[in-house]
């Protein structure tokens, strides 16, 4: 009777276990619900039992649809779009559409629209459920800098920018609009599988959570105390003598308070200190303590939701850490010169399911890398069932001037099949959450709950440290991932270097599997300078001729021509060096043949000069900016070689942000040698003078 009992009791607990699975699996979606969420620490510890994508759409270039195709770094991020249709008698603009049910987890958007000058822009429209009228239409600006019905910290400004977190959940269908042409923005969504529980965002029901939001913005503002049992070790780190701290019978890590003393190079021991963890035999974080705290090159101190630096000094993660059996800590010094380290250790009990994950920090750093040719830049590739939660990167930058045009490219899972990802940007900035369109100064850093802007060098020379954490947009990936930024800068040279430095912040299952490892050899060299660069780049320019602030015209597409213009139909003669080795080569073989090369991000206006090849094959031409002509040039010359002084087309206006220069044959003079018909233009590089610099 005894064993019997038992194996009711036995069926009944695993039935209730099982209609509990169930019931989280159907349990309706909310506001109320996605909000608790947001400030839920430990539910982003497991994998997510509904098994939603995390999708993105933005206003990236449209020319790029393939890594092995011409356009794949197409910059001019900022005019993509679905498609325009008319809604309620006016024309919008589509720059996101979703057949539900899903959620909107975060939108950025720059506060400025085709120039600097405008920072009204146009307005937004969400139409949810296959409804005609909007359920939300705002001014775009007002609502993502929480200057609509959304106030901060769900909403918020930051530099020229803003960025709204609050959810807007739909149960069938969401289609979003701007009622003026599309401008830079991205908006990240989940897309849950058809069938889920959700309860579409209304203003009804946005009123009715008004206690709820204040709640999790008290939260998110003040970051209480996490609770637990605290454990502290302060040791003198040298070379080979750890702190080691072991954690048994399984439980968590609620948070990481890391301070370092008694040094005279604090910058050098913020990158010679490693952070390492093991949870259940397996090494999960191995990374400098400064990159896992946004302290490159310094010590800052800034408020954000999982990291935080105090005045002090104090390095505080959030970050919940689970582990079934086991977990050891270290702090180790593979510096030369010794540091005192303090570590405390709160830990608190966890109960570990079969969802439960590890956490994960994997640390990348490359030698200088040369800014042409571009390439994508990778932060994590790994396979197995996995959630990205954040990330760092830090940047050297050995000149004034603008470092980080690349878009993020993340592939999920079938995405790598498919040769596309799921989320494609519009600039390095715009993932941080900030905007460009001036070169940034230390008045541009910025911190809040999920955004760092936390170190800016002077004009952006020097160390330059963003950040970003994922809660509600985080990524989850079932099979696998690889998580890519472009390596893409304003100066694009073989003999011109940049210094990246980066951290992956993430949750992965037990037998996930990456493709970082430990790099002691960078940990224990010298940090990394702006004179270190700047010899790099001498030794370079010893092998290449480069121009200083030249815009090599190699580098950009022509996006339209004439069809019997052709692009390297023959190799133009040249007498003397070219800057960076190479030029546009392009030929013309009637007249009014055109050929149009444009010039993106640029947002004021500028003086233009060309150099161009002369010699026995080029012609002459007309030479339009934006459709305006500002010039004609014979090109023609009996010996090889450039433009001198270069060709002035004056003070030009951008149009949409951007110059588009045509260049239009208008004949061969009568000394030119046609090469089978055709005559030729090589153009060298463009020099595009503006107060990009000189403005504060």
């Amino acid at each position: 009777m005894k064993s019997k009992t038992i194996l009711i009791l036995v069926i009944y607990s695993t039935l209730f276990a099982w209609s509990c699975s169930k019931y989280q699996t159907k349990k309706e979606l909310s506001i109320e619900t996605l909000l608790r969420e947001m400030v839920n620490r430990e539910q982003i510890t497991n994998f997510p039992i509904t098994s939603y994508q995390s999708l993105q759409a933005s206003s990236y270039n449209r020319e790029s649809i393939s890594p092995d195709k011409p356009g794949w770094f197409a910059d001019s991020d900022g005019i993509g779009f679905i498609r325009t249709e008319e809604n309620n008698g006016k024309k919008e603009w589509v720059i996101m559409e979703d057949e539900g049910p899903g959620v909107i987890t975060k939108i950025w958007a720059v506060c400025f629209y085709y120039g600097l000058d405008n920072t009204t822009g146009a307005n937004i429209n969400f139409y949810l459920d296959g409804e005609t009228t909007p359920t939300i239409s705002t001014n775009f600006f007002k609502l993502v800098k929480g200057q609509d019905f959304v106030k901060p910290p769900f909403a918020d400004e930051s530099t020229r920018a803003g960025n709204l977190y609050f959810p807007i959940p739909y149960a069938k269908r969401c289609k979003i609009t701007m009622d003026d042409k599309a401008f830079y923005n991205i908006i990240n969504y989940r897309k849950y599988p058809e069938g889920t529980n959700i309860k579409t965002f209304s203003m009804e029901d946005f009123e009715k959570t008004r206690n709820v939001q204040n709640e999790v913005a008290g939260i998110l503002n003040t970051k209480p105390d996490i609770s637990g049992k605290k454990s502290t070790t302060i040791k003198v780190l040298k070379k080979g003598n750890p702190i080691e701290m072991k954690f048994d019978a399984g439980g968590a890590i609620k948070q990481l308070e890391i301070s370092l003393s008694e040094t005279d190079n604090i910058a050098q021991a913020l990158r010679s200190v490693v952070l390492r963890a093991e949870f259940d035999g397996e090494e999960t974080i191995w990374v400098p303590v400064g990159d896992f705290f946004n302290n490159v090159s310094k010590s800052q101190a800034y408020e954000m939701w999982e990291r935080s630096v105090k005045p002090d000094g104090t390095m505080v993660c959030r970050w919940t850490m689970p582990f079934k059996k086991d977990a050891k800590i270290y702090l180790d010094n593979f510096g030369d010169k010794s540091v005192k380290a303090k570590l405390t250790v709160t830990t608190d009990n966890y109960k570990w399911t079969e969802n439960a994950m590890h956490f994960y920090a994997t640390w990348q750093m490359d030698n200088p890398t040369p800014t042409f040719p571009l390439f994508d830049f990778n932060f994590l590739s790994a396979t197995g069932k996995g959630v990205i939660v954040g990330d760092e990167w830090s940047v050297l930058n050995p000149i004034e001037g603008w470092w980080g045009e690349g878009d993020e490219k993340i592939y999920i899972d079938d995405d790598l099949e498919d040769n596309f990802p799921s989320h494609f940007g519009t600039g390095t900035e715009d993932y941080y959450g900030w905007a460009g369109g001036k070169v940034p100064t230390p008045a541009d850093e910025f911190s809040k709950p999920f955004l760092g802007n936390i170190i800016v060098g002077a004009k952006s020379k020097g160390y330059n440290v963003c950040t970003r954490t994922r809660v509600l947009d985080a990524i989850p990936f079932r099979k696998q991932i690889q998580f890519d930024i472009e390596s893409s800068c304003g100066k694009r040279s073989k003999s011109h270097f940049l210094q990246y430095a980066q951290t992956t912040f993430w949750y992965g299952l037990p037998g996930v599997k990456h493709n970082k490892k430990p790099l002691p050899e960078f940990a224990s060299a010298t940090l990394p300078s702006v004179a270190d660069l700047e010899q790099e780049i001498e030794k370079a320019k010893g092998s290449q001729y480069v121009v200083d602030h030249a815009l090599e015209a190699e580098l950009l597409p022509v996006i339209n021509k004439s069809t019997s213009v052709e692009e390297n139909f023959d190799k133009i003669p040249m007498w003397g060096e070219i800057s960076s080795g190479a030029m546009k080569n392009i030929w013309f073989e009637q007249t009014s043949d055109y050929a149009e090369l444009k010039i993106t991000e640029q947002f004021e206006k500028a003086k233009i000069n060309i150099c161009a090849a002369v010699g026995p094959n080029s012609g002459s031409f007309d030479i339009y900016v934006n459709g305006i002509k500002k010039g004609s040039q014979d090109l023609y010359s009996n010996h090889e070689g450039v433009t001198n002084p270069y060709l002035d087309l004056g003070i030009c206006e951008p149009v949409n942000n951007a110059f588009i220069i045509k260049f239009e044959f208008t004949e061969g003079n009568p000394k030119s040698r046609a090469n089978k018909g055709k005559y030729a233009l090589g153009v060298d590089f463009f020099l595009i003078e503006n107060d990009f610099l000189k403005r504060d």
